[in-house]
């Protein structure tokens, strides 16, 4: 029996020893130490602790929607053409989540309501004039695609932040449709608002270079925008000119293009790097249809071009993406075509013969030095990777949370604690005498304990976490106090101290194992339903209930055992 006593202490030395050296990351410095980051990195402290950024992302849900009614119009078209059913347009309105179809006279009415409206059944048949219908998006399914379009913005903004190598970054969904970001630590604004807000939504289009919509518009050029001369070649080898716009005015060109491109193309922007840093965009003529977009995309690399020396991003499509990219490639040969990011032209290479494999490359259009171009293409291949967000994010609120507020929080948390330590301390020795100084030492132990095993795992500390341990400090001594007033019950009913002692521990576990677990699931749901500071109080709350139960219940009983056993015969409570 003794034995068994024994061991139960050299657990506990050894639990100790353990939760000291799990601490020594956080409190020693690591740099003259390097041996350190052997065993965790240290406490991660919050963005009140630590500082670092706060924003407050806007979906454009609105944006998500239109998009898919643009590209369902795309497929109904497709799939009018695998049916062989004549029509005269399929157009998606510009406004509402609709598609207008006109199909041709000699065309089978009820084939077409079969084989389309029955078919795309996100869709429900809303009006008819003859042979005009018009189809618009069902409610529900609109809000299924506003929920998931925050949802997966969420997932790919994850994506994009854990790549940056963060720790402990609060991701959270608030309203309807929009994302609470906080990156404790971080201080590059810059790059964060870079690669969070990207859209990245990356499309290959052919050049419509057979067109020249701006050969009309030659006389009375605007200040600022003038017209060049561009050639290029079809796919059967005829050579074609065209003309296209050049501005180092970009809100100006884009007013200027507006409604000039022919149906079924769209004006582009490309952005180009002049010397001395100055910029100028030239627009390129683009069909609307996009081959190949980003989500076929399986890899995004950082690669360098070893003849000019130039970093590049070299990209890989799934096996569908390979199919369509060799397709396309063999299709318009000698054409050009359009890698677009963002709605943006990154550039316009030749398609010289049919590519296998399913392998591109983005180039980029920089005059700055290798370092910093390293760095851009490294960011690229960073949020093509992560994947595109579903829709445009606007920035509501951006603010940095300076290291003053965080030492200032840090400081004050020392207060709290070490008063609230103190208190309790002198309380119960006063109260309990020599039993308050067991239940004060298994106090110690337990913030020990609580400390160790969130350094060990990672957790964050929060403002929140540490009120979180201030709570437990006191949930703990309720503890001990009903373990003292059940022995000193005992002793008034006659029992010997050691018999006290034992009954004490026995009838006191049930109260004290009822109170704490009430307060555990509370805290589950906190940790469960509720994010950023809410979820760093419960994490701390959980940790602190279970090492509280620990020290209370198990440390105390041991040490009790083993001051009777030096021969005290009786020990103050």
């Amino acid at each position: 029996m003794e034995k068994n006593w024994t061991m139960r202490a050299w657990f506990i030395l050894s639990l100790v020893i353990v939760a000291v050296v799990l601490l020594l990351p956080s409190f020693m410095d690591r740099e003259k130490y390097p041996w350190l980051n052997k065993i965790n990195e240290g406490l991660n402290l919050g963005l009140d602790l630590k500082g670092g950024i706060h924003f407050v992302l806007s979906v454009d849900v609105e944006k998500a929607v239109q998009d898919r009614v643009d590209r369902q119009t795309d497929e109904i078209v497709k799939r009018l053409e695998e049916e062989k059913i004549p029509f005269t347009s399929v157009k998606a309105d510009p406004v509402d989540p609709k598609v207008r179809i006109v199909i041709n006279a000699e065309s089978d009415a009820e084939k077409f309501r079969d084989k389309v409206i029955d078919y795309f059944r996100t869709f429900r048949k809303t009006g008819q004039n003859g042979l005009e219908y018009e189809l618009t998006m069902r409610e529900d399914y609109i809000q299924n695609l506003k929920e998931s379009s925050v949802d997966q913005a969420i997932e790919t903004l994850r994506s994009r932040i854990d790549a940056l190598g963060l720790k402990e970054p609060i991701i959270v969904k608030q309203g309807s449709n929009s994302i609470l970001i906080q990156l404790p630590g971080y201080k590059d604004v810059e790059r964060a608002r870079s690669i969070i807000g990207q859209t990245a939504q990356l499309e290959f289009k052919i050049v419509a270079e057979d067109k020249d919509p701006l050969a009309a518009h030659a006389e009375g050029m605007p200040a600022g925008i003038t017209l060049q001369q561009g050639r290029g070649q079809t796919s059967d080898g005829g050579m074609v000119s065209y003309l296209y716009a050049v501005s180092d005015n970009k809100d100006a060109l884009i007013e200027w293009l507006k409604d000039k491109a022919p149906e079924g193309t769209e004006f582009l922007l490309e952005e180009l790097i002049k010397a001395e840093g100055k910029k100028e965009y030239m627009s390129w003529l683009v069909e609307k249809k996009a081959y190949l977009t980003g989500d076929m995309l399986t890899d995004a690399r950082v690669d360098v071009d070893q003849q000019r020396n130039r970093p590049y991003v070299s990209l890989s499509f799934d096996r569908n993406g390979a199919r369509i990219f060799e397709e396309v490639t063999g299709k318009f040969i000698k054409r050009k075509m359009a890698i677009v990011l963002d709605n943006r032209v990154n550039s316009a290479p030749v398609i010289q013969t049919k590519i296998a494999g399913g392998n591109a490359m983005i180039t980029l259009n920089s005059m700055s030095d290798f370092n910093t171009t390293l760095a851009e293409a490294k960011d690229l291949s960073l949020v093509l990777r992560a994947g595109s967000l579903p829709a445009p994010v606007t920035f509501e609120e951006n603010r940095t949370v300076g290291p003053s507020l965080g030492a200032d929080s840090i400081e004050k948390g020392k207060i709290s604690i070490a008063a609230g330590l103190l208190v309790v301390v002198i309380a119960m020795i006063i109260y309990y005498g020599f039993s308050g100084f067991i239940a004060d030492l298994a106090l110690v132990l337990n913030v020990l304990f609580i400390m160790a095993f969130m350094a060990a795992f990672g957790a964050t500390l929060t403002f929140p976490g540490i009120a979180g341990i201030v709570l437990t400090l006191g949930m703990a001594v309720d503890a001990n106090v009903l373990i003292n007033e059940r022995i000193r019950e005992e002793l008034r009913n006659g029992h010997s101290f050691q018999t006290a002692f034992e009954l004490g521990y026995e009838r006191a576990f049930s109260a004290i194992f009822d109170s704490n677990l009430t307060t555990a699931i509370a805290g589950f749901f906190l940790w469960n339903f509720g994010s950023g500071t809410v979820k760093g109080f419960a994490i701390t709350l959980l940790i602190g209930i279970a090492s509280s139960m620990f020290t209370a219940i198990y440390v105390t009983k041991v040490i009790f055992h083993f001051t009777m056993k030096s021969g005290v015969k009786k020990i103050s409570v």
